[in-house]
């Protein structure tokens, strides 16, 4: 283990130092600063001991297992001009410290750092949320590198620095560097881009929206959407109309209609954005006009309690629809980013413009807190070892589970679809996922209404009960197993760890936290799409 430079300083002084070559004075037992030699010698010991201490605490911060964020998370992207390069950008790095390991960036261990807390980073960049005309490069780019400035600035915190005050500065930091050498370095690229982005640090969750994106946290009880983002990067609020005044420019028109125009007559809904050289940088541009600094917010989580998901939208997705409407189409999903966000983006497509890329990522907190099972094994570790029974709610090694797969096959972008492609097996992944939300919402519905008339049954009883799954498997599944009767219909059997790994794609991911009776979010592997039920 390699220890810091402080604490290597620190060791290399206490151990290196020769005792005998002190000179002594008058007294013969006294060094050149008038101390008595045991004093001298007990001073080299503190510091010994201060050094030991503090590379201990080094390595054993270091030495916990890194755990991802207890949370499933998944975007969709669709539309956009067919062959195009992509106007939308999102970048899900699940496990942000296992990203730092491998490019050898240190984070603080103290504060909301410690204890090795896990950390997740999810972001979208929209090229269509710029000042000029919608463009894919700046998207591209700033999706390429910002995680990497992130990492930088998280990781140049000091050990004293690491409140949630320090890590908003750091989050805008991240964004004024990332801006800055975009404008800097890449002359090429004129457009510019919007950002919504989440950073989960623990129980912390931080949030950074730029320009039109949008967030939205969902809190149950009252219910209460959380819209995020909303504060910023609008010409009609009166923050941002005052501060474009300022820098000699104006806001002309009213309410969602405000522009903000330039003394060359151009116009923008857009006051902040990464990018825009034309707007940002001189001959063209006003320096301080289109500001690249982003509405920050951070909120400690009730995991899975109170706060349920998180949803970051891009421009068309977040004009498109309503937070009541996003907040249905979530609760027929529970827990299933990736069959929420294609419904969403589905529906936000038909009411947005021809050229419009519709991009959404969503972010569900799972039971068990921030570590989950992880966490749980960590409070047990000092207590006697206990024989666990499957109950349901714990990662296991096995799970007997039973599956709805649909096979699709690879459609390039911007071909015309095939003849007949809802047929089974001539489907696009894009047609294939669609019949599987259907068949997923119909299983919610069943499911919730067999809750109630059936109570005080075991969780696997009232799961191999449903009906709907038989007629489902046998209608879509495009496995042997749904040739199946009775409950043994779409059955894979008791599935080991190992047999769940070696299925591909995020098979594992996906089935290791489902509690019996649970149906997991669309399980890719390599050519099909599976909806799995957990049913012992």
């Amino acid at each position: 283990q390699v220890l810091p430079k402080p604490v290597r300083a620190w060791v290399g002084l206490a151990c290196t130092c020769d005792i005998s070559m002190v000179s002594q004075g008058a007294g013969g037992n006294q060094g050149h600063s008038g101390l008595a030699l045991y004093k001298i010698k007990e001073q080299h010991a503190a510091l010994r001991e201060a050094a030991l201490a503090e590379s201990l605490a080094y390595v054993a911060a270091r030495s916990k297992p890194i755990v991802p964020p207890n949370v499933f998370v998944d975007g969709v992207s669709m539309g956009g001009q067919g062959g195009s390069r992509p106007l939308s950008r999102h970048v899900l790095v699940k496990d942000l410290r296992k990203v730092a390991g491998r490019l050898k960036v240190d984070f603080p261990t103290t504060g909301l750092f410690e204890d090795m807390s896990p950390m997740g980073l999810y972001a979208l960049f929209d090229g269509q949320s710029s000042a000029c005309e919608p463009g894919p490069m700046a998207a591209e780019w700033c999706a390429k590198n910002f995680y990497k400035k992130l990492m930088e600035n998280l990781g140049s915190l000091p050990q004293n620095a690491t409140s949630e005050t320090f890590v908003k500065a750091a989050l805008v930091k991240s964004f004024e560097d990332l801006d800055s050498e975009l404008l800097d370095t890449q002359p090429d690229i004129v457009d510019g881009c919007g950002a919504a982005v989440a950073l989960l640090l623990g129980d912390t969750l931080f949030t950074a929206v730029l320009g039109l994106c949008d967030g939205l946290l969902y809190e149950v009880g009252e219910p209460q959407v959380k819209g995020l983002g909303r504060s910023q990067g609008r010409p009609e609020l009166s923050e941002e109309r005052t501060r474009i005044q300022r820098t000699g420019a104006a806001v002309v028109g009213t309410g969602p209609d405000s522009r903000l125009l330039m003394p060359d007559g151009r116009l923008s809904a857009v006051t902040r954005s990464l990018g825009n050289r034309d707007w940002k940088r001189e001959p063209t541009g006003i320096s301080g006009l289109i500001s690249c600094i982003p509405e920050v917010k951070s909120l400690k989580l009730s995991w899975a309690e109170k706060h349920t998901f998180l949803l970051l939208n891009n421009r068309p997705q977040a004009e498109a629809l309503g937070d009541q409407e996003l907040v249905n189409i979530a609760a027929e999903f529970p827990s299933q980013p990736r069959a929420a966000c294609g419904e969403m983006t589905t529906m936000a497509l038909s009411k947005s413009p021809a050229t419009a890329q519709v991009t959404s990522v969503g972010l569900w907190f799972l039971h068990g807190g921030p570590k989950g099972a992880a966490g749980e094994q960590e409070l047990k570790e000092d207590g006697p070892p206990k024989k666990k029974a499957k109950t349901g709610s714990e990662i296991v090694d096995s799970a007997r589970l039973r599956h709805i797969m649909l096979r699709y096959h690879e459609v390039t972008p911007g071909a015309p679809p095939k003849a007949h492609s809802d047929t089974k097996g001539n489907r696009s992944r894009t047609e294939a996922e669609s019949v599987l939300r259907v068949v997923m919402k119909e299983l919610t519905k069943e499911m919730a209404e067999m809750k109630k008339k059936i109570k005080g049954k075991k969780p696997e009883e009232v799961a191999l009960k449903s009906v709907k799954f038989q007629e489902l498997c046998k209608k879509h599944s495009d496995c042997s197993t749904s040739q199946k009767n009775g409950a043994m219909c779409g059955d894979l059997g008791w599935m080991s760890k190992e047999l769940q790994t070696a299925r591909g794609g995020n098979f594992r991911e996906l089935v290791a936290p489902l509690r019996i009776g649970e149906y997991s979010d669309i399980v890719a592997t390599t050519d099909s799409l599976h909806l799995i039920q957990r049913i012992a």
